[in-house]
């Protein structure tokens, strides 16, 4: 029995294509956001790396981390990963189950761990175990990254969020809504901000006060939708469809 959903959006493909989405924009925009974030010599920790479009945004923008370890399940994309990166010395690519498989994810000591639209993808009954090994990448003072979609039960999830996880339940949703990956995320970690990524303009737009109403509808006469939805989207995560948490390790009671 198939546990995992182990598909991925290629927004690298849809842009060449021409596609403008929301959806896809946002996925480039929360690299961008770890890139800005990185310093020159940080490690860096990928959480269902896939091809590695993190190290490819890394790469391009001239970060320079000190290193870089992504991690995906998929053998055939983690070898395709390598192969592309094989000239950055500070890139490594391990095919690993993030849930079944051992590894010595303390000795990782990461500054920055990442985890982009992977929580959905593992199933709900694993959550807790995935996140208590996403923290162990990292040192004390590491920064944690994790987005997933805010499960709305009007709109519904993504079809590929829908899956048999092989836990007896049958077909289940595998999204979160945001209150609940909130109390889970506060299990393990301090939530030091969170962004909304992509929003609905139908969701955002009630809440809009003096000044970000201006600012809508200044951009909106150049702007398409799809890009405001993203431009939006951050001033109000507990209403977008997909949120990025900043995270830190909770502090040690002695």
């Amino acid at each position: 029995m198939k546990q995992y959903n182990t598909t991925h959006l290629d927004p690298e493909q849809l842009l060449k294509n021409g596609v403008l989405h929301r959806d896809y924009l946002a996925h480039a925009f929360r690299w961008g956001k770890v890139a800005m974030d990185t310093l020159t010599g940080e490690k860096i920790c990928d959480f269902g790396c896939g091809p590695g479009f993190l190290a490819e945004i890394l790469w391009r923008n001239r970060v320079n981390p000190g290193y870089y370890l992504g991690f995906d399940i998929r053998q055939q994309i983690i070898a395709k990963a390598a192969s592309k990166y094989a000239n950055l010395n500070w890139a490594q690519f391990v095919c690993l189950d993030l849930i079944k498989d051992t590894y010595d994810f303390a000795g990782i000591n990461a500054d920055k761990v990442t985890s982009f639209e992977v929580l959905e993808h593992v199933g709900r009954q694993n959550a807790d175990s995935y996140l208590q090994r996403f923290k162990e990448c990292g040192h004390e003072n590491a920064t944690y990254y994790l987005s997933t979609p805010n499960y709305d039960t009007k709109v519904g999830a993504a079809d590929n969020h829908t899956y048999d996880s092989g836990d007896g339940r049958g077909v289940a949703v595998h999204e979160f809504t945001h209150a609940e990956l909130q109390a889970l995320l506060e299990k393990h970690f301090t939530i030091v901000k969170k962004f909304g990524t992509f929003a609905s303009v139908g969701d955002y737009k009630p809440l809009l006060n003096d000044w970000q109403r201006q600012m809508y509808e200044g951009l909106k006469e150049y702007y398409e939708p799809n890009m405001l939805a993203n431009i939006m989207a951050p001033f109000f995560p507990e209403q977008s469809r997909n949120t990025l948490w900043i995270l830190k390790r909770k502090p040690l009671i002695s």
